[in-house]
């Protein structure tokens, strides 16, 4: 151990041992420096937002019209129309839930609703405040956690699987632009994660840290399951599975660690895959449940490190 590493913790006061804390802290001394960016692009984002320009030069969509007032259109004279931002958004939502993100636009929503498209801008603004409007509604609440046993960690593991749940119902907020939070429900599930992380001991600024790399895991692992889905099946005859792709080409000694989780038959499909998201979930579910412990240990090494120390 060096007595020469040490730092002080925002989260203890205390000077802590780095030697000691290293190999439980890495992790989310990763989160941490992913958290530095996210909040440096943050901040250029608020800068463009402020300016009412963003990087490319064009009008920043502001959050503002998230938290609009959806009773009366955005401006103009004239008697009250028939159409609201609602209503807009709900069938925008139909619309790539049906076709994908690809096959919304202001022209095909406008369609649906037997409005011209012009007629659609005195309630939103363009389609980038109507995709941002979408991933909020389609969002919904998020679970109520108050009720959940087990402490903090079964907490999180709900929140996971009910976002989970979100993404599987709407695959095309997946292809949305990775934004921060800040519309009405997406802070709400922000919040609720933050919420139960809040009993596991981590300072403010790993809980931030921890709250975006869960969502972000989350969000990439759902992906996975949506883009391995159309492959999920046996083949029918027009090439070979995974597996036997694998054996074609994988050697011990070109690819060493392969080759013996091939003769292991870790790569075997499943006999009786239950949907898209079987061969993912299994994953999803070791890899939080392990990051979960990790900071368990995390967190209680450091408070026993502190106690020593004080």
């Amino acid at each position: 151990m060096n007595p020469g590493r040490t730092r002080r913790t925002r989260a203890t006061g205390g000077l802590i041992d780095s030697d000691s804390l290293y190999a439980n802290s890495m992790g989310v001394k990763l989160m941490c420096l992913w958290y530095t960016w996210f909040r440096q692009d943050v901040n250029e984002r608020a800068v463009g937002m402020a300016s009412g320009q963003n990087r490319g030069g064009a009008a920043a969509p502001s959050f503002e019209f998230l938290w609009r007032d959806t009773r009366a259109p955005r401006s103009g004279p004239g008697p009250k129309p028939a159409l609201s931002v609602d209503k807009i958004v709900l069938t925008a939502i139909e619309i790539a839930d049906e076709e994908g993100l690809d096959a919304v636009s202001m022209q095909q929503v406008a369609k649906r609703l037997d409005f011209t498209a012009m007629s659609l801008y005195r309630y939103v603004p363009s389609k980038s405040h109507l995709v941002e409007a979408m991933t909020d509604v389609a969002s919904g609440g998020p679970p109520d956690l108050d009720s959940v046993a087990g402490g903090w960690q079964a907490r999180v593991e709900t929140w996971v699987k009910a976002i989970w749940g979100r993404y599987q119902r709407h695959p095309w907020m997946l292809q949305v632009r990775v934004s921060y939070p800040i519309g009405p429900n997406q802070l709400a599930w922000f919040e609720s994660l933050l919420g139960a992380i809040a009993d596991s001991g981590l300072g403010y600024d790993e809980m931030v840290s921890v709250s975006l790399f869960l969502s972000g895991a989350t969000q990439g692992m759902a992906r996975i399951s949506l883009d391995m889905a159309p492959a999920g099946a046996e083949p029918t005859g027009d090439g070979p599975g995974y597996e036997q792709a694998l054996a074609t080409v994988v050697n011990a000694e070109r690819f060493p660690t392969l080759a013996r989780l091939l003769a292991a038959g870790t790569f075997a499909t499943p006999a009786a895959p239950t949907g898209p998201d079987s061969d993912v979930i299994p994953n999803l579910e070791f890899g939080l449940r392990q990051l979960l412990e990790g900071i368990h240990v995390y967190v209680t090494r450091r408070a026993q490190l502190g106690a020593d120390r004080g």
